[in-house]
């Protein structure tokens, strides 16, 4: 009787690294489930709960959290993983600032950029990761950028001050 049943079970949805289906469900969920009449636009349940000070921005993030860890569990570059993270914590810098943070959520949609991320990564898990460091090169030379202006900036601002 336990051979049958063991039968009869049903395999998994996911097998190893070939499908992404139940992220995908939860990054639809999150930036694109709800129509906005009119507009031809959609929004997420992230864009609701982000309406919620504080609690709303942490809870969106943990849940975009989820899916970085999905693309993980599914093997997806390191270099992948990072930018994922990337995107996930732009959506939440940006996000939990009042009303600009909701208008930013309209467009950026972190948890559909990262689900087109794990697709890419496990459709061609050989090809190369340039992209993907392209991007951290481009984001290591803007924040060189602005550190260096900030001092500058400061530098000038203490100079006028006590000069």
């Amino acid at each position: 009787m336990d051979l049958d049943r063991s039968a009869r079970r049903r395999p998994s949805r996911v097998t190893g690294a070939a499908s992404p289906s139940d992220v995908e469900a939860l990054a639809w969920l999150l930036d694109n489930s709800l129509p906005i009449p009119g507009t031809g636009r959609r929004i997420g349940l992230d864009a609701i709960i982000g309406l919620v000070p504080g609690l709303g921005d942490i809870l969106s993030g943990g849940l975009g959290l989820v899916v970085v860890a999905r693309g993980a569990q599914l093997g997806v570059p390191r270099v992948v993983l990072a930018r994922m993270l990337a995107n996930t914590a732009i959506d939440f810098a940006v996000g939990s600032i009042p009303v600009i943070g909701d208008a930013f959520d309209l467009w950026f949609k972190a948890n559909q950029r990262n689900v087109n991320l794990i697709r890419r990564a496990t459709a061609a898990p050989q090809a190369s990761t340039a992209g993907a460091w392209g991007f951290f090169g481009m984001a290591l030379a803007a924040f060189v950028l602005l550190a260096i202006g900030a001092v500058w900036l400061l530098s000038r601002l203490i100079g006028a001050l006590f000069g």
